[in-house]
């Protein structure tokens, strides 16, 4: 058995396809289907259901897809070890990052990394908090944007605190208060945010045993944004979500009612992360402080 074997078994499972692991491993077809028949021999079981609908794992493979993920993780933590052993910074890094911090944190913190990094590559992949930590967990990503509610059973480490604030209509009589109790707002239409700030919203009006009429529920900042502005109700956002380039003739003000999530990186263990991954983690709490 070899690493290119087990890369490629890794990329057929990611992409659910011979031809698109091939593609993005520069093999053909031919060269990817030999590969994961020779590891087939080798283990003497089927890794993969081959069907006209794509390829999907066997319980077998699931099973063996965990070992090669960890020989993988391994083998890279190995050759980043050798490198800082001769002095030099190489490898590959996979970051995982949610929306808000892609827009606002990411860019400063890769442009850093990269100036102090050079010979390290990053790879970005997006995606909700759940997302988030099952790509950690799988070890499809090194390390990962989340707030400490979502980071589960991973090993969190904080770097800021991200105030929640009030988001009103342009000519909404309260603008411009400096902060505003959300008793104010208790019976104004209200634009809930789904897939990230929603659980710490819902906990602020239960403590403060409140419940505003819901007009709706909106996953995407930019659409809530556009609701406040049009005067359909007022929200909730967290302060990174005005602060990553979003345009808005909306007022933001603050919560009477400190309200705030935790942003920091996770790992699925801190003993274990790459010389990568604590480089990174460094450099983004310098950044941020």
């Amino acid at each position: 058995m070899t690493l290119l074997q087990y890369e490629v078994f890794k990329t057929v499972v990611e992409t659910e396809s011979f031809t698109r692991a091939g593609e993005k491993l520069g093999l053909t077809q031919s060269a990817v289907s030999h590969a994961i028949r020779g590891l087939e021999a080798e283990l003497e079981i089927t890794l993969v259901n081959r069907g006209r609908t794509g390829i999907t794992l066997t319980s077998e493979g699931k099973w063996m897809m965990e070992y090669i993920q960890e020989i993988l993780d391994l083998t890279e933590r190995m050759k980043q070890e050798a490198g800082l052993l001769n002095g030099l910074k190489v490898g590959t890094i996979r970051i995982g990052t949610f929306p808000s911090v892609s827009a606002s944190l990411l860019p400063s913190i890769l442009k850093n990394f990269h100036q102090d990094f050079p010979g390290i590559q990053t790879k970005i992949y997006e995606g909700g908090y759940e997302e988030i930590r099952q790509m950690i967990t799988s070890g499809k990503i090194d390390i990962g944007f989340l707030t400490s509610s979502a980071s589960d059973h991973l090993d969190f480490i904080p770097i800021m605190e991200d105030h929640l604030k009030i988001l009103l209509p342009a000519g909404h009589k309260l603008k411009r208060r400096k902060r505003i109790s959300i008793h104010e707002m208790s019976n104004e239409p209200f634009i809930m945010p789904k897939a990230g700030c929603d659980e710490l919203i819902k906990e602020l009006f239960k403590e403060n045993k409140i419940q505003p009429p819901i007009f709706c529920e909106i996953a995407d900042n930019q659409t809530i944004i556009a609701m406040v502005e049009n005067e359909l109700g007022v929200s909730i956002v967290p302060e990174l979500v005005l602060q990553g380039g979003a345009r808005t003739t909306a007022a933001s003000v603050a919560i009477k009612e400190s309200c705030y999530r935790t942003i920091g990186l996770a790992v699925h263990s801190l003993d274990r992360r790459s010389p990568a991954a604590d480089a990174f983690i460094q450099l983004a709490k310098k950044s941020i402080s």
